[in-house]
């Protein structure tokens, strides 16, 4: 029998090989959301467009139509992802609890993914828009299935004083997954192109706008504009700004000025067909499933899960809320707590993303392309910072690191917005934005990483999937009112994007404020039946 001391056995320190492993999983779902969040509003605004020919009032735009379609995800991870999780602390098979949701339901996911963009080449748009909004339907009950289950394999192979470090991983895997996404329609390019499919090859590479139609070309390759006005009376640089940008029209003091010509075929749009980006993403979402599957019936051995699931296996499933958790009241009010800040800090994340190429095209005048490699550089900073921020959780503790990354984001915004405000120096602007997008990268990743495994180890080992769900119940609810929110704030102050930082900055710090009440959640010591675990993987 091995004499040293769980502290000092390899046990005791994260297996980064077998972590990996499992983000291979969360990873092939991120995958998926890059592509999806990224055509599918360009896909229906096109059909939205054709088929009431913009006539809409006011409170019914087509843009409203399109993020109201796009909160569906949302609105199903917060009615099913909790059950899901909740259904799978119950399951018990050979492959374990979590792993049929995920053999089952990520394939199922994959193929309705892949018919989306089929749906879209259906011609009468009124038909074409009911069969993506099915196929839309299906595809995002069954990644509800699986989701939760996905995320709870990590805190399954992983003792709770490591999971900070582990959720790290997990979440540079999630990074991976999205990179992939966004290179992806390079790569559909390319295949197409090597197997023969001309068309498709041809229509990947045209330039298109917004609605994804295909541009008319001058000799130079640039999108031919229709002017409604005097083109020399048009500013030079926000003309160029728009016709290397995504939108179809320019718009002055509200009034349409120039337009965007697109190639019609037979008087009827011509758009993009995405389907071989869509299908290739969902290939390479299956691989991914593959190797977790792989990975699974080498190292199950290693589910710390699998002693609870023998001792319960005789349990009906029951429905538990939060009142029946057998945990402290003291618990529970952390639990509540937590969830609260989850809900205020994601409120802000969330409002970020959609508002930032507005902000920057708006008052910056940064293109899009150059404001989605901003953003790059926010999400490098975060995943870089992943790693070392799951180690300051292990040390410094969960709570604290979270504080830390909330008050350093707070005062960067806070200080971004002050300066946008009162200091009449663009240059020094400018430098003042890029600390700001590199240091709250870093500082969300102190949050992000840290905030999942402080709630599941509120709940414990048993319930896992219940405490995923609670989570990402919390972090879904605030990705449909974030946006919103913000855009109520920035049209008060006459659609200056500026002051989306106020709003994150508000967000921020009210989730701050709730987090200070959390008394629970650390785990600096491990647990008898962790103990026990490293105990006898030490006897092996």
């Amino acid at each position: 029998m091995a004499t040293n001391t769980p502290s000092t056995t390899a046990s005791d320190k994260l297996n980064y090989k077998r972590t990996f492993l499992i983000g291979f999983g969360f990873m092939g779902c991120m995958l998926m959301w890059s592509v999806y969040n990224s055509y599918v509003p360009v896909i229906f605004r096109a059909k939205l467009t054709e088929l009431t020919g913009g006539n809409l009032p006011a409170f019914l735009s087509v843009a409203l139509l399109v993020n109201a379609i796009m909160t569906i995800d949302n609105v199903f991870g917060v009615i099913f992802q909790p059950f899901f999780g909740k259904k799978s602390d119950h399951t018990h098979s050979k492959l374990g609890k979590r792993m049929p949701y995920i053999i089952i339901c990520l394939p199922l996911c994959a193929l309705f993914f892949s018919f989306i963009p089929v749906a879209a080449t259906v011609k009468a748009a009124g038909l074409s828009i009911a069969l993506m909004m099915s196929v839309i339907i299906f595809f995002n009950f069954t990644m509800s299935v699986w989701r939760s289950p996905v995320v709870s394999l990590m805190p399954d192979f992983t003792p709770s004083h490591l999971q900070s470090d582990a959720n790290a991983v997990i979440n540079i895997m999630g990074g991976i997954g999205q990179m992939i996404g966004f290179v992806v329609g390079t790569i559909a390019t390319a295949v197409v192109g090597l197997l023969g499919f001309s068309a498709l090859h041809d229509a990947l590479k045209a330039k298109t706008n917004t609605l994804g139609q295909i541009l008319a070309l001058d000799e130079a390759g640039k999108p031919v504009i229709n002017y409604l006005v005097d083109k020399s009376t048009i500013d030079a640089t926000r003309l160029e700004n728009f016709i290397e940008s995504g939108r179809d029209t320019l718009t002055i003091d509200g009034k349409v000025v120039a337009e965007k010509v697109a190639d019609l075929s037979k008087g009827s749009p011509q758009y993009v067909n995405y389907t071989p980006i869509f299908v290739i993403s969902a290939i390479i979402a299956v691989l991914c499933l593959v190797v977790l599957v792989a990975f699974y019936k080498k190292n199950k051995q290693y589910d710390l899960s699998a002693k609870v699931e023998l001792e319960s296996a005789e349990e009906k499933p029951k429905k538990i809320k939060i009142h029946d958790l057998p945990i402290t009241k003291e618990e529970k009010r952390s639990l509540l707590v937590m969830l609260a800040s989850l809900f205020l800090i994601n409120n802000a994340t969330e409002a970020i993303v959609p508002n930032f190429t507005n902000f920057a095209l708006d008052t910056l005048d940064v293109k899009p392309i150059y404001s989605t490699l901003m953003m790059a550089i926010f999400a490098v900073s975060l995943a870089a910072f992943g790693i070392p921020a799951g180690a300051m959780g292990r040390k410094l503790g969960r709570k604290k690191t979270i504080i830390i990354g909330l008050s350093v984001i707070v005062v960067m915004f806070a200080i971004y917005l002050a300066v946008s405000q009162f200091v009449n120096n663009k240059t020094f602007t400018w430098i003042v934005l890029w600390i700001a997008l590199v240091v709250g990268g870093a500082a969300v990743g102190c949050i992000n990483i840290n905030t999942l495994p402080l709630v599941l180890a509120i709940g414990g080992r048993e319930y896992v999937g219940t405490f995923t769900g609670y989570y990402y119940t919390a972090t879904f609810s605030a990705a449909i009112t974030g946006p919103i929110l913000c855009g109520l704030v920035v049209g008060l102050f006459n659609d200056d994007y500026n002051f989306m930082f106020l709003f994150c900055a508000i967000m921020f710090a009210l989730g701050l404020t709730v987090i200070t009440q959390v008394r629970h959640g650390e785990s600096n010591e491990l647990s008898d039946k962790e103990l026990e675990q490293i105990r006898m993987e030490n006897e092996d």
